[in-house]
């Protein structure tokens, strides 16, 4: 009988190759082939797994055996490489040395990597199927011209459009924490500056009608200084100059009410998971509550 041999070669990371060999010899679980009829070698010593396979008279028969390999390889690269790969760039390029934070920054690239979940799935998102379906393709077309498959050699030589995939994550969980780093750090200021500061407003009604819209009225309901009747401006701006504006009206709400320092803080809103509401809470803490509804003036 025709038989279709693959030799997968993985240096001597000796518990990864078990890992790899354990996940090939599921593959036949619940086939139309008994697991007698497949050979199966593990070499530690040497690095590598040697499979063997049945083949039908079908010229399909291979090609199964191609993908059901290349499906099992792209689902331990990103189980069991990827975040490997995620350790490395970060402490060999980057040079970290914290390991719970190493942790934390492999956990947020694979997530930004996976995407969100669709309905009804509890963790793989699009990124990750579209990773998996990309890599066991790859794999299963190498697979039916070559018979023996070196891992490190083709992620490193064949894979490169999905190391830069990985390596672009890696350094946007990083941008993302330090960023969320500083935030934290200004906040904090903020909070501190808040605290010790002397009051000059008993009251101040912020009215958040939705999105970056906001009005600050006094205890009296009059404008707490001249409101900007064209601030949203010209419809025929960008997107990006509408982002760019929609900040500094954050950053104009939060200087003016610090500038008011007031001793009480009413926020009326129907948004209170906002960004920039959160910012407000996070800054005067006690001195400030929410109210859901517009108050009528």
């Amino acid at each position: 009988m025709k038989k279709a041999q693959f030799v997968v070669e993985y240096g001597n990371d000796h518990p990864s190759l078990e890992r790899l060999a354990g996940m090939l010899n599921r593959t036949l679980v619940g086939t139309e082939n008994p697991v007698g009829s497949v050979e199966w070698e593990l070499c530690r010593e040497d690095g590598y797994i040697r499979c063997q396979f049945p083949l039908g008279p079908g010229p399909q028969d291979k090609k199964k055996y191609c993908d059901r390999v290349g499906r099992v390889l792209a689902e331990y690269m990103l189980s069991d490489q990827e975040p490997s790969l995620l350790r490395s760039l970060y402490q060999t390029r980057l040079g970290l040395k914290d390991e719970v934070e190493t942790d934390l920054l492999i956990a947020e690239a694979v997530s930004l990597l996976d995407g969100e979940p669709e309905i009804g799935e509890v963790w793989m998102g699009r990124g990750r199927e579209r990773r998996l379906q990309k890599l066991a393709s790859r794999f299963s077309l190498y697979l039916e011209d070559h018979e023996r498959l070196h891992l490190d050699g083709f992620l490193r030589f064949r894979l490169s459009d999905y190391r830069a995939e990985v390596q672009e994550a890696a350094e946007t969980a990083i941008e993302e924490r330090l960023m969320e780093r500083q935030y934290q750090e200004f906040m904090t200021l903020l909070k501190s500056m808040v605290e010790w500061q002397e009051t000059r407003t008993s009251t101040v009604h912020v009215l958040h009608s939705g999105g970056h819209a906001f009005r600050l009225l006094d205890e009296e309901m009059r404008p707490l200084e001249q409101e900007n009747p064209d601030l949203n401006g010209s419809e025929k701006r960008g997107h990006l100059e509408v982002r760019e504006e929609e900040q500094e009206e954050e950053s104009r709400v939060v200087s003016r009410l610090l500038a008011a320092s007031p001793r009480q803080l009413y926020i009326h809103t129907k948004e209170p998971e906002s960004q920039v509401i959160r910012t407000i809470i996070g800054i005067f803490g006690d001195r400030a509550a929410f109210y859901p509804d517009l108050p009528a003036h």
